[in-house]
């Protein structure tokens, strides 16, 4: 846990409770067929605003998410309020098994399309922009080589470059989203940030000019988001994977 600067103590109780909050959300997307019904009464959005904003100015939406909390219960519930989300996912190897379930799942019991990250995918991707669709991002994860080197909690972590890229080609609103599970354990709070490609960089530029502060600009609210509630967050993702003699 150096990312976080704690002790032993503290990072195990961290890892242990994220682990119980990863086996939550996994019985909750299982049930999500039945939580359908009910998904306004347990997951409440607040920042409507800023995505509203977003949508209505016709280029698409670029949402940017994490592993934290619940993500797959916050894209159905966004659904459930008439958002037309749209997660990039990269295919898993063991198809039939929990990669069809999980596809299954989000399209029939969350309605959302799915478009894969490789090959064809990126056709889907332009036309789903262009159709004003919202496409989802999980920006957490290690891009090894395809991705930019810029910290995250302070360390060397090579970053996905595709949400800046879109914001760059279409012009496509760049809009923070965060699932939470509240302190009761069963409901949860999504957080829509304000529009994040609207806001300069470090140097005054407009978001997009400068690829690598704009990666730093998504990684600080990342981090923010992780320090804030690191129980939540997926800690086995081997986040500094490839980076790890740099690290070293």
């Amino acid at each position: 846990m150096s990312a976080l600067g704690v002790g032993v103590t503290v990072a195990r109780r961290i890892v242990k409770s994220s682990y119980v909050n990863v086996g939550k959300s996994a019985v909750e997307f299982a049930v999500l067929p039945r939580l359908s019904r009910v998904l306004a009464s347990i997951a409440f959005i607040e920042g409507k605003k800023y995505m509203d904003e977003a949508v209505a100015r016709g280029k698409g939406v670029v949402i940017m998410a994490a592993h934290m909390g619940n993500w797959e219960l916050g894209g159905a519930r966004m659904v459930a309020e008439g958002y037309a989300i749209t997660p990039i996912y990269t295919p898993q190897r063991n198809t039939g098994g929990v990669n069809d379930l999980v596809s299954a799942l989000r399209g029939s019991a969350a309605g959302m399309e799915m478009i894969p990250s490789e090959g064809l995918g990126m056709r889907g991707i332009f036309r789903a922009l262009r159709k004003g669709k919202l496409l989802v991002f999980l920006q957490d994860l290690d891009a090894r080589k395809d991705g930019v080197i810029v910290p995250f909690l302070g360390l060397p972590s090579s970053t996905a470059v595709g949400i800046v890229k879109m914001h760059r080609r279409f012009g496509s609103p760049i809009v923070p989203v965060l699932c939470l599970r509240n302190p009761d354990g069963v409901t949860h709070t999504i957080r829509v940030h304000e529009i994040l490609s609207d806001l300069p960089d470090e140097d005054g530029n407009l978001f997009g000019v400068n690829m690598e502060k704009s990666l730093k600009m998504c990684n600080n609210i990342l981090a923010d988001w992780v320090a804030e509630h690191p129980e939540q967050w997926m800690w086995l993702l081997d986040r500094w994977g490839s980076t790890a003699k740099v690290i070293l």
